[in-house]
C-alpha cells in the first residue's frame, strides 16, 4: 500500500476516564475540525451521530486535500457507562476509593522508583492530590486548634473556611478527578471493574471484523489518556486473534495520546495487563505510535510504556511503540501557547484539538486525511 491512497478508514476512539459521552466528543470533533481546516486548507465535513447496534456511536467524516477525497468512520467506543459506575460522588467514597488506588501503587515501591527515574514530573502529579488534601486537612485543623483556646467558634469557622477554600481551589486543580482515576486503576489491577473485560473483547472482535473488510484501507485504534490503557489491551487481543494470519494486521495501527499506561502496568496486581503489553512487544506487525507532550503533566511523556513496565527490550520482546512529541508549542503563537501551558487540563485535551499552524502531528489529518499513520511518519524524524 502506497501513500495517499486511503479512500476509506475506520477509527475506533477510546476517550479518557470521563463520564461525558459521545455527544461531547462528537461536538468537540466537529468544532475543532473546522478550526483545523482553516489552518491547513483541508476541507472536513463531519456528519451527525448515529447509534450503532453494538452500543457505540458513529459519525462520518469526509475530507478533501488537493483533490484527494477520504471517507472516514469515527466510532466512539462506549465505556463512559463504566466510568460513571466507577465514579464515586460522595467525598468519603472518593477518599476510600483513592486510598485503594494509592495502596495498590505503594505495594510496588520498586515501580515508584522506576517512575521517579523515568518521569519525575509525572510522579509529582500523581502524588499531588494526596499532598493537597493532606495539607488542607492539617492546615484547617492546625489553625482551628490554634484559635480554639481563644474562641471555639472562631477556631471552627477558620477550619471550615480553609476547607471551603480547598474545595474551591480543587475545581481548578481537578484533584478529585485524579483520585477517581487512581481508584479505577487500582480496581482494574485487582480485576474489580465489572464488564470491562467483556467490553474489550467485543472491541477486539469489532476491530477484527473491520480488518476483514477489503474496502477499508486503514483501521486505526486511538486511545486518549486513560483510554490508552484500554487501547493497548484491545490491540493485544486483536494481535492474539490474528496470530495465525499476521497479514491481517497490515492495515491496523494503534495511536495513543497522552498515555498513562504505567499507572496500571506498574501496579503489583496487574499481571494480565503486563502479559498483554509483552505480547504487543513481540509482534512486528502492530504499528504503534504514541504522541505525548512534555508540557502535559497528565501523561508519561516520551516514556516507552513497555520499557518502563517490563524492562528494556530484548530477544523476547524486541519491539516497542514509536515515542514522539506532538510539539504543541509549534502549533500556536508564543503568547497564546504561554497562556495554554498554565492550564493543565487544557493542555491535556490539546491532543484532540486544533492548532493555529500546520504541524506533523495533526489529529484530524491522522483520523480523516489521505495518509495512513505509518505513511504520514515514513521518512520523518520523530517530531
Amino acid at each position: 500500500m502506497t501513500a495517499k491512497n486511503v479512500r476509506r478508514r475506520h477509527v475506533f476512539f477510546l476517550s479518557g476516564f470521563d463520564p461525558k459521552g459521545a455527544s461531547y466528543y462528537h461536538g468537540l470533533y466537529t468544532k475543532e475540525a473546522a478550526l483545523q481546516a482553516a489552518a491547513t486548507d483541508t476541507a472536513y465535513q463531519v456528519g451527525p451521530r448515529v447509534r450503532a447496534s453494538n452500543g457505540n456511536t458513529l459519525w462520518q467524516v469526509r475530507s478533501e486535500l488537493q483533490g484527494q477525497p477520504t471517507e472516514s468512520t469515527l466510532e466512539y467506543v462506549r465505556w463512559d457507562d463504566i466510568v460513571r459506575a466507577n465514579w464515586p460522588r460522595r467525598a468519603w467514597a472518593v477518599l476510600v476509593g483513592s486510598l485503594r488506588g494509592y495502596r495498590a501503587a505503594l505495594a510496588a515501591p520498586s515501580a515508584l522508583r522506576k517512575v521517579w527515574h523515568a518521569s519525575r514530573k509525572t510522579l509529582v502529579a500523581l502524588a499531588m492530590p494526596a499532598a493537597f488534601w493532606l495539607a488542607a486537612l492539617v492546615l484547617g485543623l492546625g489553625l482551628g486548634l490554634l484559635l480554639a483556646p481563644l474562641a471555639w467558634g472562631a477556631g471552627v469557622a477558620v477550619a471550615i473556611a480553609v476547607w471551603w477554600g480547598a474545595l474551591r481551589l480543587e475545581r481548578r486543580l481537578g484533584t478529585t478527578w485524579l483520585l477517581r482515576i487512581y481508584q479505577f486503576a487500582g480496581d482494574w489491577s485487582q480485576g474489580r471493574v465489572e464488564t470491562l473485560d467483556e467490553r474489550l473483547d467485543r472491541l477486539a472482535d469489532d476491530i477484527a471484523q473491520r480488518l476483514r473488510d477489503p474496502q477499508v484501507d486503514e483501521v486505526l485504534l486511538v486511545g486518549f489518556s486513560v483510554g490508552s490503557m484500554l487501547a493497548a489491551s484491545a490491540a493485544s487481543r486483536v494481535q492474539q486473534a490474528a496470530q495465525t494470519q499476521p497479514q491481517d494486521l497490515s492495515r491496523f495501527s494503534l495511536m495513543t495520546l497522552g498515555h498513562c499506561i504505567p499507572l496500571l502496568g506498574l501496579m503489583a496486581g496487574a499481571h494480565a495487563f503486563r502479559t498483554e503489553l509483552a505480547r504487543l512487544g513481540r509482534d512486528p506487525h502492530v504499528h504503534w505510535v504514541d504522541f505525548s507532550s512534555p508540557t502535559d503533566w497528565g501523561s508519561f511523556a516520551l516514556v516507552d510504556p513497555l520499557a518502563l513496565c517490563l524492562g528494556p527490550p530484548g530477544v523476547g520482546r524486541p519491539y516497542g511503540p514509536r515515542m514522539a512529541s506532538p510539539r504543541f508549542h509549534m502549533m500556536f503563537e508564543p503568547a497564546i501557547y504561554a497562556q495554554m501551558v498554565r492550564k493543565k487540563r487544557r493542555m491535556h485535551m490539546q491532543y484532540l484539538m486544533a492548532g493555529q499552524r500546520p504541524t506533523l502531528y495533526d489529529y484530524f489529518a491522522i483520523t480523516a486525511g489521505p495518509l495512513r499513520l505509518p505513511d504520514r511518519l515514513t521518512g520523518k524524524t520523530a517530531p
